[in-house]
């Protein structure tokens, strides 16, 4: 039996016959450590300044659309935007200065409608457009070309939502976290033993001196904890989007992290959309055309009777103008849909296009500019007859920019080199511009007190007044107190009013107003809400 004996201090142990080579210096495995970002100066400055302007959004824009405040948040917020691109050295090109100007008269729609739909798009309106530019000059490139949708994607939701994170951790790096974290711990801990202990000795010196009670009961007057509470709940959404004001001034400022928009990409993305055969298209778009042609040809006396301002036989204006007016608007977007899949899906399309697809885009095109001139025809014979409403204007208003935007498909397939996006981005903004700055709320009060005072109802005069202040201040104008009284006298319920209180039909919708713009302070803060208090004040 062999035996284990040791030799020179080492066991006989059997050897293994692979030989075993030490590791190159330098070669040993190593953990992977996270990326280590060292903020600059200006970072972290627009960290913070971030966290204090998506505050200011969530109580002036989001929690409260007030007017002046809005306006104000969002000019500081281009302000920071166009401050922070210049500091980091980039140069803004023609498009950029016209779309910055744009921006900042746009921020003005808060303080000079009381609308909160005109003010909500208003603010969709904005967020993007402030990405394409941030976009735009950071990349050198010049606005809305061939893939400005692939852009505004990237520019307003990938890039800043993947570098959002960084938000947090440039305010971190303001602290040296290392150092103080101790600190701050032994803080915190000495608060949370400090709380109870003061409270108790504090109420049992309450309880022994009439003095140390009246001292601390005043002392705590100073703390509103309703305050806090609220302050916290705005914090918390305000988090995030520093985030996202961050994350995007930060992601395109800093190229060599984020990808580029590759248009190799987006063309070949394109490419693998277009799987339809074109003999396909075609067939399945030939039956529409058909049915648009039969439908004109058998009903061209009674839906182009609003052309020549005159009624079918045996219609009111009321229905004749809803009857078939939606489903002519549904035509219409159904049609917008079909041109878009056809040009899109179709494998020969872009710039290889075949004269058969352009053929049938126009046919498609024309008959949907038919179709809405039909329908605004019908629109417009209503209102001159029964006046204006929201719906009314802003369904009148989308038609009008979907028909332009057909107008502009039909020059595409003419003029292949036709700047399609640039020109539709720029009637969207003439258009958008044309909704905001008109405020249609006080148009709709000025047309119907004036062209339809005669079918006018006291009633329809007080839903007039809750559309908004911009309504309100138009109908409590003093040349309108004569009509608003005389319609009051003709209203039963009204003349109780009157005959009990002795109330005139005035001092009624001034005092409706008055209550409507008390039911929160920020109502007040823009123009139409100053003249409305100065008419309700007389």
């Amino acid at each position: 039996m062999e035996i284990n004996n040791p030799i020179n201090g080492q066991d006989n142990v059997p050897q293994s016959d692979v030989k075993t080579m030490p590791m190159p210096f330098g070669e040993y495995p190593s953990v992977i450590q996270k990326e280590q970002i060292v903020f600059t100066k200006a970072e972290k400055i627009l960290s913070i300044t971030a966290f204090i302007i998506a505050y200011g959004v969530v109580q002036f824009a989001i929690l409260n659309t007030s007017g002046f405040f809005t306006t104000g948040v969002f000019l500081l917020l281009f302000a920071v935007v166009i401050g922070y691109l210049k500091k980091t050295g980039h140069k803004f090109m023609t498009s950029h200065k016209i779309l910055a100007a744009e921006i900042i008269a746009f921020s003005t729609v808060f303080s000079l409608t009381a609308n909160d739909f005109i003010k909500t798009l208003d603010m969709i309106f904005l967020l993007p457009a402030g990405a394409y530019l941030v976009y735009g000059v950071c990349a050198e490139k010049d606005l809305f070309g061939k893939f400005s949708i692939f852009e505004l994607l990237k520019c307003s939701i990938e890039n800043p939502i993947s570098h959002s994170g960084k938000e947090f951790s440039a305010v971190g790096s303001t602290v040296n976290v290392k150092e103080s974290g101790a600190k701050i711990k032994a803080v915190i801990g000495g608060l949370i033993l400090a709380i109870p202990l003061t409270l108790i000795v504090g109420g049992l010196l309450m309880s022994a001196d009439k003095g140390v009670e009246s001292i601390l009961t005043n002392l705590s007057g100073f703390v509103n904890f309703s305050n806090i509470i609220p302050a916290i709940c705005k914090i918390i959404p305000a988090a995030p989007i520093a985030g996202y004001l961050f994350g995007l001034l930060y992601s395109h400022t800093h190229p060599e992290k984020t990808k580029a928009l590759n248009e190799e990409n987006c063309t070949s993305f394109i490419s693998k959309l277009r799987f339809i055969s074109n003999t396909a298209v075609y067939i399945s778009v030939t039956p529409i055309c058909l049915l648009y042609v039969l439908f004109f040809i058998s009903q061209a006396n009674y839906f182009l009777s609003a052309f020549s301002n005159r009624l079918p036989a045996d219609y009111s204006y009321a229905e004749y103008a809803r009857r078939g007016f939606f489903e002519l608007f549904a035509i219409e977007l159904i049609n917008a849909g079909v041109i878009f899949a056809i040009n899109f899906f179709s494998k020969k399309s872009g710039e290889e296009k075949p004269r058969a697809l352009r053929f049938y885009t126009v046919m498609i095109s024309f008959f949907t500019l038919l179709i809405t001139a039909t329908a605004i025809s019908k629109m417009v014979l209503y209102i001159q007859n029964y006046g204006l409403t929201q719906l009314r204007v802003y369904t009148t208003w989308f038609m009008v920019l979907t028909a332009m935007i057909f107008v502009y498909v039909i020059i595409r397939q003419f003029k292949t080199d036709f700047r399609f996006m640039r020109a539709a981005a720029l009637t969207f903004t003439l258009m958008f511009a044309l909704l905001c700055f008109s405020r249609p709320d006080a148009i709709i009060a000025r047309y119907n007190m004036e062209y339809c005072s005669e079918q006018l109802t006291f009633s329809d005069i007080k839903e007039m007044c809750d559309l908004s202040s911009d309504a309100s201040a138009v109908v409590t104008e003093d040349q309108y107190k004569e009509l608003i009284n005389s319609k009051y006298m003709n209203d039963d319920s009204s003349r109780d009013l009157y005959i009990n209180k002795e109330i005139n039909g005035d001092e009624y919708i001034c005092n409706r107003a008055g209550r409507k713009l008390d039911k929160s302070v920020y109502n007040y803060f823009n123009f139409s809400a100053l003249k409305l208090n100065e008419q309700i004040s007389k």
